[in-house]
């Protein structure tokens, strides 16, 4: 939703034209929205080498987008406050980030005030209405959202948590669900990494007696579909609880019968703003549970290899047998581990030799899509400092089966290599997700 905006960050000519070595990197990185290797370059390179100026704005980014929200808050408030005149053309973006930034901090109030001011600011100098509606929309969330802040207060003491983890293996693209209760309602809860809020029915929302706040929500997948804000009073998993929690009411809608049949049986979705309130979840598939733990696990990697997306998602960087940068999409919710069009075009020829023609289809928010696809064979896959093997994994060439042409990659806007899930998730006895320091690490079998 906020990549529109965002990627209104140009560099000033001053910074770019005349910088130096590190400068140049700096800018480089950034134009290209490369966070993984600006936060690296962050760690190496001396303060002196680069202007504050543009130091600030990567710190920002590089919080924002690894999940620092109070840090990066104050960062943006200086450079708003202290460099306007420097930033330019990207005031508009930093402001922007900060707005989102305050509303992930439960600053609601703070955070309409800023997007309504950027929305008069920019209607007064007669900017198309196209360009202004996304402040409108915002202010409008946000207000909503402002009457029940702070969300998500914790009414459970901070201690050590397990949950019991239940396998849905029906059909053979199980999910993982856990019992809790919404609103004292009992139900179980399916777990996903794979999404950007927490999603419930309308069928589910009247039964549990959500409070509907009036306000939309424009959702990505396949396609486009809308969602509507409603507040739980309380939200249950095992022993632990919240309350004024938000979900979007969804009705999977891709106009293929039975794939939105399957939607309506699924539980209410846990997405990644419970997962940050808990901070750190162990997936314990060797024992079948969830541990919480009071006090996250300190990052035994040598850097974060986990960021947000701007769609709100999770992109865990990792690399091929060869060393090669490769980036997935972090996805429980959905039980294959796949491919995607952009690793298919950088290894046409090995795939077409190798693998196996096939078809794919995937179902999800707004539509369904049917690729061609091949399968390859004992594909390896690395998770930190894990690494496994998959039978078998399908690679979706983004053409069309019918037609011939590439499909939009609307799916992930085809930024990733693949999307991982849980067959390769479950071959490890137990993986730690860590939102407090950006981390995925699968901890291998012992020999």
């Amino acid at each position: 939703m906020f990549k529109r905006y965002l990627l209104l960050i140009v560099l000033l000519v001053s910074l770019t034209t005349q910088a130096q070595n590190a400068e140049a990197r700096f800018g480089k990185l950034m134009s290209e929205s490369r966070w993984f290797d600006l936060a690296r370059e962050l760690k190496v390179t001396p303060t002196d080498s680069v202007t504050p100026l543009l130091r600030q704005m990567a710190v920002a980014l590089t919080h924002h987008y690894f999940n620092r929200p109070d840090s990066a808050c104050i960062v943006l408030n200086d450079l708003l406050s202290q460099h306007a005149q420097e930033l330019g053309s990207n005031t508009l973006s930093m402001a922007t980030l900060l707005g989102v930034n305050l509303a992930r901090t439960n600053h609601y109030a703070e955070a309409v005030g800023l997007v309504q001011s950027l929305y008069d600011q920019l209607t007064a100098q007669g900017v198309d209405s196209t360009q202004t509606a996304v402040y409108r929309t915002l202010a409008k969330q946000w207000t909503a959202l402002a009457f029940y802040a702070p969300l998500f207060r914790p009414l459970h003491p901070a201690e050590d948590y397990r949950i019991p983890m239940i396998i849905d293996d029906r059909t053979d693209q199980h999910a993982l669900l856990m019992d809790g209760a919404i609103n004292n309602r009992e139900s179980q809860l399916l777990f996903d990494t794979g999404a950007g809020y927490n999603i419930i029915s309308s069928q589910q929302a009247r039964d549990h007696g959500l409070r509907l706040l009036g306000i939309d929500m424009p959702m990505a997948g396949i396609g486009m579909q809308t969602g509507h804000y409603a507040i739980a009073d309380t939200l249950r998993i095992g022993g632990m609880a919240w309350t004024n929690v938000p979900f979007l009411i969804v009705d999977m809608q891709t106009g293929h019968a039975r794939a939105d049949s399957i939607g309506r049986m699924l539980p209410p979705v846990i997405g990644r703003p419970v997962m940050q309130c808990m901070q750190e979840i162990q997936m314990d598939f060797a024992h079948r549970e969830f541990i919480i733990p009071a006090t996250p696990t300190p990052n035994p990697l040598d850097e974060s290899n986990l960021m947000q997306t701007d769609s709100e998602g999770l992109r865990l960087a990792t690399t091929d047998e060869k060393g090669k940068p490769l980036y997935f999409h972090l996805d429980t919710g959905g039980y294959y581990t796949t491919l995607l069009p952009r690793w298919y075009q950088m290894h046409r020829a090995e795939v077409e030799a190798t693998g196996t023609p096939d078809t794919l289809r995937i179902a999800g928010v707004g539509g369904i899509a049917i690729t061609r696809s091949y399968t390859l064979r004992d594909h390896p896959f690395r998770i930190g400092s894990g690494t496994a093997v998959l039978d078998s994994v399908s690679v979706d060439t983004g053409i069309g089966l019918t037609d011939g042409q590439p499909t939009a990659p609307a799916y992930l806007s085809g930024e990733e290599d693949g999307t991982l899930g849980l067959d390769l998730l479950e071959r490890f006895p137990r993986v730690i997700l860590n939102l407090k320091e950006m981390y995925l690490e699968a901890i291998p079998s012992q020999p």
